[in-house]
């Protein structure tokens, strides 16, 4: 599983959703000093800043509605988002939950634990988006062995062949288009009921 290290960290472009205030300012000199490019925005835009690779999300109450609207957009892969908190309350806490934060900073912000916070965040975000990726292969694995099998049990009916001899007749068509077997098993059951002019045993 890959970690994160230091010169990840330097070379990341980060988007500070803070009000310009004093510690919006900290927060953004500090990430520079880092090595970071940050830039900071409020209020809170529709959608994160092209490229960017994390977010410091200001949690404010009166931005609940923006904060989802915000992360609502978000694929597979959106940036690595962490919260700023004033307090802890059950309201703060659920505005946390629904940003996606992997990580927490309190105010005041001090440099103090920053970088750290910076880190755990990005690597928790690495960890999530591979197993996103594993999870979306496996799916694509299991659907494609369903369309195999159903291609097989097309043939078996039209052809009266076994099932090793249908697995054998998807495997030599895939060979000769040079396809997936799986694109061949879509075809297959596209074509079902017109499979002698499709596929002919020799």
């Amino acid at each position: 599983m890959p970690f994160a290290s230091l010169r990840d960290l330097r070379n990341l472009k980060v988007q500070v959703l803070h009000p310009a205030d004093s510690e919006g300012e900290f927060l953004l000199d500090h990430l520079r000093r880092i090595g970071c490019t940050a830039s900071m925005e409020w209020p809170i835009p529709d959608a994160p800043a092209s490229d960017v690779d994390v977010v410091f999300l200001a949690i404010e109450g009166d931005a609940r509605d923006e904060i989802k609207r915000f992360v609502s957009g978000f694929g597979h892969s959106g940036p690595t988002i962490l919260a700023i908190v004033s307090y802890e309350n059950p309201t703060a806490l659920q505005m946390v939950l629904e940003s996606g934060a992997m990580a927490v900073i309190e105010r005041p912000i001090k440099p103090f634990g920053l970088l750290t916070n910076l880190a755990i965040a990005r690597n928790s975000w690495q960890t999530q988006q591979s197993l996103q990726r594993d999870l979306r292969k496996f799916k694509r694995k299991a659907m494609g062995d369903k369309q195999v099998n159903r291609a097989k049990l097309i043939l078996m009916a039209e052809n009266g062949i076994s099932e090793s001899e249908a697995h054998e007749d998807i495997r030599k068509m895939a060979m000769a288009r040079q396809s997936p077997m799986e694109e061949v098993a879509e075809t297959i059951i596209v074509s079902e009921g017109n499979l002698p002019k499709l596929l002919k045993r020799g």
